[in-house]
């Protein structure tokens, strides 16, 4: 009987699992991950986990009861190595692993700085052991430097303010998101943080970190002492995270024949999730679907669910209207559609709104989910034709995690 593999045990494995499933799979599905976990949910990592007053369990996205359901081997802590196209085997840790068909859902992995790799004191935060880890540090610690104006820095940012921690974030470019949202709702972001009482450092970054050891001060738990900036001023920092993005998790393809993006290093694949290899699709962080990658959860949600559809014989096209959303420092972050390479206009109090050719193609909206809720809708209708009624913007089997 023919095997599905799905290779990563996140949302969009998951939701392979389950799409090849609803697309009448019988076979044998195997899910192999590298964390000791089932299944779990990333989002709540930068928010809930940071911000509880208990430590907080695995966010698992699925009961055991419904794992069963699913009639899936889930192999955890199993690192993969190397793929095999033409024997149609993935090497593991675990030893070889054969299929008949393969969704490559690895996702991708956080991006450090040079030189601060293993530094004590300086992380990063992408799966559930890094959330408790920058947990730990925040409880401990008294002014912290954020690196990274994102989602995941301002999450941070936000979870730090909330314990009464000082915070400095450090930012490369010019403004927030300055590579998702124009020049308006970035100021009205940055005036978030500046509320706040986060110190917000544009055109900045970190050239180095100086750390207890260096300072003779090696009685203490923490690591780290001062941080070193572009600018030449040296900030005193408790603790250093690192949210300055991810690479997709790639390497492990080298040789197989699968073909990646050179400019962003995810896997190429058409709208239908497959990719340059036969019998071979991938979904989620690390798709670069038609040049482009969506690196949030409700696109990786439903890619997921096309590539294990289409692995089990169906003919799926992903389309999807993207969608971010956040918490900043108690407000609501949402974006929509395309907010880049177009007019912007604020056409109510957090409410920003961008045009092409006079048409409104996405939004950002701060504290404000009707209006971009109905954009939402809208946008979503006007999706391209010949895909199923529940796309990623549509709802149905994947419910919008706000």
């Amino acid at each position: 009987m023919p095997s599905l593999l799905v290779v990563g045990a996140g949302l969009a494995g998951l939701r392979a699992v389950e799409g090849a499933r609803q697309a009448a799979w019988s076979g044998p599905i195997t899910i192999v991950g590298d964390e000791p976990y089932p299944p779990y949910d990333r989002p709540p990592l930068s928010k809930a986990a940071l911000s509880s007053e208990e430590e907080p369990g695995v966010p698992v996205l699925r009961s055991s009861e419904v794992i069963e359901e699913l009639r899936v081997h889930h192999l955890s802590g199993v690192r993969v190595h190397g793929l095999d196209t033409e024997r149609r085997t993935v090497t593991t840790s675990a030893g070889d692993l054969g299929y008949d068909a393969l969704v490559i859902a690895t996702g991708s992995t956080a991006t450090t700085l040079p030189g601060l790799s293993g530094v004590r004191g300086v992380q990063v935060l992408r799966r559930y052991d890094d959330a408790l880890a920058v947990r730990d540090s925040l409880a401990r610690s008294r002014r912290v430097v954020i690196v990274g104006a994102g989602f995941i820095g301002s999450e941070i940012a936000s979870a730090a303010r909330a314990r009464g921690i000082e915070v400095i974030v450090v930012e490369a470019s010019s403004r927030p998101l300055e590579r998702a949202v124009g020049p308006l709702a970035a100021a009205r972001l940055m005036q978030l943080h500046t509320d706040a009482g986060v110190r917000l450092l544009t055109r900045t970054t970190v050239s180095g970190v100086r750390t207890l050891r260096q300072a003779q001060d090696i009685g203490s738990d923490r690591g780290v002492d001062e941080v070193e900036l572009s600018t030449g001023e040296t900030v005193a920092a408790d603790a250093v995270v690192l949210g300055i993005g991810a690479r997709p998790a790639t390497t492990w393809l080298a040789g197989s024949g699968v073909a990646l993006d050179n400019r962003t290093g995810g896997v190429l694949c058409d709208r239908r999730l497959a990719t340059s290899a036969p019998g071979v699709w991938a979904a989620g962080d690390v798709a670069c679907v038609d040049g482009e990658r969506s690196e949030h959860w409700i696109a990786a949600g439903e890619q997921g669910r096309v590539a294990g559809a289409n692995a089990a014989g169906a003919t799926e096209v992903f389309a999807s209207v993207p969608f971010a959303w956040s918490t900043w420092h108690g407000h609501r972050i949402q974006v929509v559609g395309e907010t880049t390479a177009a007019d912007e206009e604020e056409r109510e109090a957090g409410f920003i709104v961008y045009r092409r050719g006079g048409i409104e193609v996405g939004a950002v909206g701060i504290d404000n989910p009707g209006p971009l809720a109905r954009l939402r809708r809208t946008l979503a209708a006007q999706a391209p034709s010949g895909t199923r009624a529940h796309t990623a913007l549509a709802g149905g089997v994947v419910p919008a995690r706000e």
